[in-house]
């Protein structure tokens, strides 16, 4: 059983969702990150990132049916919001009604799995996210293997 909608900014749960979207000290801190969109979520939880908490607007979103199948199961905080709330915690418009917040995971050289002829992109010391950003999508068009970051100077969850 889901709780009750969440029909207030200034609920803390929500203050504690903008704090995360706006500042990376407090990402670290708490290990988390936060995606917003169906999309994402889904990208996300292919990836093996666990979900800590799952905010999402019934109206937009669907009910508590469609969010178990988009969760596969998992388990998470889960929280509906009214559609005014999601408005205010939603960066983009068109997101379908779901913010959610995962967990960090920490990635080493051990754990690339590397192909038969690699392309490994590596990059040193980023320091626009938008930056970044750009490399990811060019070295998933371009079908790399991995992409390794040196001595990041920005947020990577960012």
């Amino acid at each position: 059983m889901l709780p009750e909608t969440i029909t207030s900014g200034q609920n803390p749960k929500v203050k504690e969702l903008l704090s995360l979207q706006e500042k990376s000290r407090l990402r670290r801190e708490r290990g988390l990150f936060v995606v917003e969109g169906r999309r994402e979520t889904g990208h996300c939880l292919d990836a093996g990132f666990e979900p800590d908490t799952v905010f999402f607007c019934p109206e937009i979103f669907g009910g508590e049916e469609e969010l178990s199948g988009l969760l596969g199961g998992r388990s998470c905080r889960i929280f509906p919001v009214s559609k005014d709330v999601y408005s205010k915690i939603a960066y983009r418009e068109g997101t379908e009604g779901v913010v959610a917040e995962f967990r960090y995971r920490e990635r080493t050289l051990d754990d690339i799995k590397l192909g038969k002829n690699p392309l490994v992109v590596v990059l040193e010391s980023v320091e626009k996210p938008g930056n970044l950003g750009a490399v990811l999508r060019s070295a998933d068009a371009a079908g790399a293997d991995a992409v390794i970051v040196c001595d990041p100077l920005t947020d990577l969850y960012n």
